[in-house]
């Protein structure tokens, strides 16, 4: 019975009505001290959940939980995926899409990998979504100050993506827990519609009807006064001392106040205590095994280890719950405050046997390594070499689907069982590279105590990896020593191609590595049989070099061709990200957007957070040089938000770099000035810097800067000379200097740029550089001259998939026959032009191309979608994908956000493009679209 709760049963029938038929999530927090009647308000939604039809899944936290990685998570929906009802096709749609990712994690599937707690947050989402499909959920935690945090960390992430989700979220916290995650917690309570309910204590009105339920008569005005001081009007309180004042003969009397008072302070433990004696040794021993198992055992579990014939368990339990030790029709007890009493009565050692115990019991029955390591951290240490394979195996399981937090715990106990001689180096292993990966101390220490127990092998290179990783930054040339000395021990073929990778990549990036560099490639030129991860970089580099372009294009072929690079390697590691550029260097778009969309394909399905900047980066170049300028900012901004948003410093300049040159092609000339107009901070002196310059040189150019941006331009030239990039399109740099050099009133020194890239580009064979050398060439020529260049250069540039760069060798075409009063001749050029910047949604070629229309004498069509540059790089992301087919559904699981963001993004799209439905969307956004948006497969 709910007493003095009108408020909050009030509040969380609302949000359960607000779900069910709204269709609207909301997440509830019921906040308070242990026994305010937080479970009991649980118990109310439950109720009345279960009567409006809606699924109702739950969990109950325990301290233990801690210790078990996404623990709350199994409870809640691990049913739900082993759900004997389900039939293949059910299972299959329930499992679809985005939630493959949590299917792995609630079977067991779940492999290591830095961002796996992403990918499983997403996974349960959709989990939690596709169920929402069928019908309103309603999830209930009780005491979530016990979660572990993985699990935690999930109820915050729903609980912000819950709009438009019939899901209702209600989680009971226990205040004044000194060890709860308290900033967690609060950003629970904090979200997006969430509530919090803080319950009040009962006043002596409801003491009074409490008292009265337990007392032969009814309780005087002073008993319940002095009811009400001994408990403070806590509910539970106030229930076990109407308990034991009843079983003491009290009869409610004001004078019996001072005895009421002596059995309220002897507290809840006492009465517990009271009870079992009463109930006999049976009983005391099964609640004693219900505490320490929880109310998922089974009766063989309970027997075997409260040491009570199984026939009796059901017997006993039952007596338990006519005493009010246990809920009736479940092994649970009746509140927390009794399950500590229950084991507050035994000693330490007692307490430690019996988790050690139920250690074994779970693991003779296949227990899930998780279940029974929390039982292995609740026992003292024994030098039991079955504990330490528990934990290890526990603590692996946690690394891999990305909970640290909880792994490191485990794998230090393991390490202070202590493990036998023979498996020390394994524990040192998995605990050092947790510790690393977590950025805890120990790490090294540990990684080089395993390095001096294990073997040379597949152990001892993955540790020698470890220590490479964390050395990168402080020491690379030891990071390279260890990282080398790994791969002559690996001897799993992936491990080798990926500790290459590591290699290749920490090699490539700083600028003081020229000479190893410089080396390794020289290696792997005359190696035979160069591995892919070799092949990847020297195509890049050959295509940077201006190595012909079917050389280089043959490289990256040859590197994809037996699919370990995307087997063993994959888009998390930036050798994917060398391989589109490959490709793209190799004027061969089609290729590298299948590579992208591959790689895209794989980010999305694993969650991979950080990888998606690779992929949203070289989408940003892939849509300069070939596509929509337009769909190329709104990717590289969303890479930039993301990865500022991750703080990867290192790497936000990249981003920026893209980003800005499409902004410059927009005519968003003062974003992208935000963009790159600012010191080089991490890129200086790495792979980076070249081609932040080079964007830094062109939006300041664009901008009439023009000494500013020749500053620039000739730092990016010197750096590439240095790396040995002649190729014109690798940076651009010598391409736009002589440009800014030619506005500048100083065509020789532009020839000279000139001519160094026209010889580059013609060995090549690189017909787009070439047509781009002869349209910035016309710039530094007299008319006459110009005029026969230009003319070369749209012929070579027209069947090349540079259309923007064809679009503007077809303006300065126009604009020097205008100038040179052929208006007639102009207008044929120029609308090729403009269909160009129709097709690559250039606002900036646009907008030159209309003036000189106009100059003309012309009639330009009308300026194509004119909403569309209003539109933000999200909501462009959205239009684009819903453009190629993509349902709303689709597309929130390719960008990891919900479908009513998706929704809400498409409905301000249509009213800024003045449209009303998604069938007049691929018009309104124009040509560029339709032609060159691009998905994963």
């Amino acid at each position: 019975m709910l007493l003095s709760r009108e408020a909050e049963v009030s509040a969380l029938d609302g949000l359960l009505e607000r779900a069910v038929e709204a269709r609207d999530g909301a997440v509830a927090v019921l906040e308070g001290p242990a026994g305010i009647g937080k479970t009991a308000l649980l118990h109310h939604v439950r109720d009345a959940a279960t009567g409006r039809g809606a699924r109702v899944l739950a969990a109950r936290a325990s301290e233990l939980d801690r210790g078990f990685a996404w623990g709350v998570v199994h409870q809640v929906l691990g049913p739900v995926v082993a759900d004997p009802a389900l039939d293949a096709a059910a299972r299959a749609e329930l499992l679809a899409g985005g939630a493959t990712r949590a299917a792995a994690l609630l079977t067991g599937g779940a492999e290591a990998g830095d961002e796996e707690s992403y990918a499983v947050q997403l996974g349960l989402f959709w989990l939690v979504a596709n169920l929402a499909e069928r019908g309103p959920v309603v999830l209930l935690v009780d005491d979530l100050q016990w979660s572990d945090l993985p699990s935690l960390r999930f109820v915050e992430y729903l609980g912000r993506r819950l709009d438009g989700l019939p899901v209702l979220v209600v989680a009971t916290v226990r205040t004044g827990e000194p060890d709860a995650p308290a900033e967690l917690l609060a950003e629970v309570a904090a979200g997006p519609g969430a509530r919090v309910l803080r319950p009040r204590p009962l006043g002596t009105v409801e003491v009074e009807q409490v008292l009265a339920g337990a007392l032969a008569e009814h309780p005087q005005a002073g008993f319940v006064a002095a009811a009400w001081r001994t408990t403070g009007g806590n509910p539970l309180l106030v229930g076990v001392l109407a308990r034991e004042a009843g079983a003491a003969g009290l009869r409610g009397r004001d004078e019996e106040g001072e005895r009421l008072a002596a059995l309220g302070g002897r507290g809840v433990a006492a009465a517990v205590g009271r009870r079992l004696r009463q109930l006999g040794a049976g009983a005391t021993a099964t609640a004693r095994a219900v505490a320490v198992l929880g109310e998922r055992a089974t009766p063989e579990d309970l027997g075997d280890l409260g040491g009570v014939p199984v026939a009796d368990v059901q017997a006993l339990t039952d007596r338990l719950v006519e005493a009010e030790v246990l809920l009736p029709g479940a092994r649970a007890f009746v509140h927390p405050l009794v399950a500590a009493a229950v084991l507050d009565a035994c000693t330490p050692r007692e307490r430690s046997a019996l988790h050690a115990r139920a250690a074994r019991l779970l693991r003779a029955r296949g227990a899930r390594p998780e279940e029974v390591a929390v039982h292995r951290l609740a026992a003292d240490p024994a030098g039991d070499p079955e504990a330490v394979e528990d934990l290890l195996r526990a603590g692996v399981a946690a690394a891999g689907a990305g909970s640290l937090e909880t792994a490191v715990p485990l794998l230090r106990r393991a390490l202070d069982e202590p493990p036998p001689a023979d498996r020390r180096g394994a524990v040192l292993l998995e605990l050092g590279e947790a510790e690393v990966r977590a950025q805890q101390p120990g790490g090294p220490e540990h990684l080089r105590e395993a390095l001096a127990l294990l073997p040379p092998g597949d152990a001892s290179a993955r540790a020698r990896a470890a220590l490479g990783n964390l050395l990168v930054h402080s020491d690379p040339m030891a990071a390279l020593d260890e990282v080398g000395r790994g791969m002559e021990e690996a001897t799993d073929p992936g491990l080798q191609l990926r500790l290459e990778a590591f290699t290749l990549e920490s090699l490539v990036f700083p600028d003081a590595f020229a000479e190893p560099r410089r080396a390794a490639f020289e290696l792997g030129r005359t190696d035979p049989d160069p591995s892919p991860v070799m092949l990847v970089h020297l195509a890049v580099d050959g295509g940077c070099a201006g190595l012909p372009r079917a050389d280089v294009l043959r490289l990256a072929e040859r590197a994809v061709a037996d699919g370990r690079l995307v087997a063993d390697v994959g888009p998390a590691s930036s050798t994917w990200n060398l391989l589109t550029h490959a490709f793209r260097f190799a004027e061969a778009p089609d290729r590298c957007a299948q590579v992208l969309e591959e790689g895209e394909r794989i980010v999305v399905e694993k969650g991979l957070v950080s990888a998606r900047f690779f992929i949203e980066q070289s989408w940003g170049y892939w849509h300069r040089d070939f596509g929509s300028v337009a769909a190329g900012a709104a990717r590289s901004l969303l890479g930039h938000a993301a990865i500022t948003e991750l703080g990867l410093e290192l790497t936000i300049p990249a981003l920026a770099a893209i980003a800005a040159e499409n902004l410059a092609h927009l005519d968003r000339l003062d974003e992208a000035l935000a963009l790159v107009d600012r010191p080089l901070g991490p890129a200086e002196g790495t792979f980076m810097e070249p081609f932040v310059l080079s964007a830094r040189g062109l939006v300041r150019a664009v901008a009439g800067r023009l000494d500013a941006a020749e500053v620039d331009l000739r730092r990016v030239v010197a750096l590439g000379d240095e790396r040995g990039w002649a190729a014109p399109h690798a940076t651009r740099g010598r391409l736009r200097l002589a440009a800014v050099l030619g506005a500048l009133g100083r065509p020789a020194e532009a020839g000279d740029l000139l001519a160094h890239d026209e010889a580059v580009a013609t060995v090549a064979g690189l017909r787009g550089p070439l047509g781009t050398v002869l349209r910035v060439r016309a710039g530094t020529q007299r008319p006459e001259a110009a005029l026969a260049t230009l003319a070369e250069a749209v012929e070579v540039l027209a069947p090349t998939p540079y259309r923007l760069e064809h679009g503007w060798a077809l303006h300065d075409l126009g604009a020097l026959l205008l100038r040179r009063g052929d208006r007639t001749g102009a207008r044929e050029p120029l609308r090729l032009a403009l269909d160009a910047a129709t097709r690559t949604e250039s606002a900036r070629l646009d907008r030159h191309v209309r003036a000189l229309l106009d100059e003309a004498g012309a009639r330009p069509r009308r300026a194509y979608a004119s909403g569309v540059d209003a539109l933000t790089a999200s909501e462009r992301r959205v239009a684009d994908l819903a453009v190629s087919g993509l349902t709303n559904r689709e597309i929130a699981q390719t960008l990891w956000v919900t479908p009513k963001t998706v929704e809400i993004h498409l409905g301000r799209t249509y009213t800024k493009l003045g449209i009303a439905s998604r069938r007049e969307l691929a018009a309104a956004l124009g040509a560029g679209a339709r032609e060159h948006q691009r998905v994963p497969a």
